[in-house]
C-alpha cells in the first residue's frame, strides 16, 4: 500500500503531461496548414520555426548525454588522454561491445 501512495502521484503528473502534450501538439500541423493559403513565405516560416524548436531539446539532451558519458569515463580512466569523441567513442565500446 506504501508503494501505490508514492507511485500515484508521479504517475498522476506524468499522465497530465502527456495529456498537455498532445493538446498542444495537435495546433501547429494546424497552423502551418491554414497560413499554406496566406503565402508560401509565411508558411515557410512557421516551418522552419517548428525544426528549430524541435532541434534545441534534442541538442541539449544529447549535450547533456556527451558530456555524462564523458565525465563517466573519465572517473573509470583518469589516465586516459583521448579527446571527447575518443572518450565516447571508448565508453560505448565498453558497454556495448563484444565480450
Amino acid at each position: 500500500m506504501k508503494t501505490i501512495r508514492t507511485i500515484a502521484p508521479a504517475l498522476f503528473a506524468v499522465v497530465i503531461v502527456m495529456t498537455a502534450s498532445l493538446v498542444f501538439a495537435q495546433s501547429c500541423p494546424m497552423c502551418k496548414e491554414s497560413m499554406t493559403s496566406a503565402g508560401k513565405k509565411l508558411s515557410d516560416g512557421f516551418y522552419y520555426s517548428i525544426i528549430s524548436l524541435a532541434f534545441l531539446p534534442m541538442s541539449l539532451v544529447g549535450s547533456a548525454a556527451v558530456w555524462v558519458i564523458k565525465s563517466s569515463y573519465q572517473k573509470s580512466h583518469p589516465e586516459s588522454t583521448l579527446g571527447t569523441y575518443g572518450m565516447v567513442r571508448e565508453a560505448i565500446k565498453e558497454r556495448f561491445g563484444r565480450k
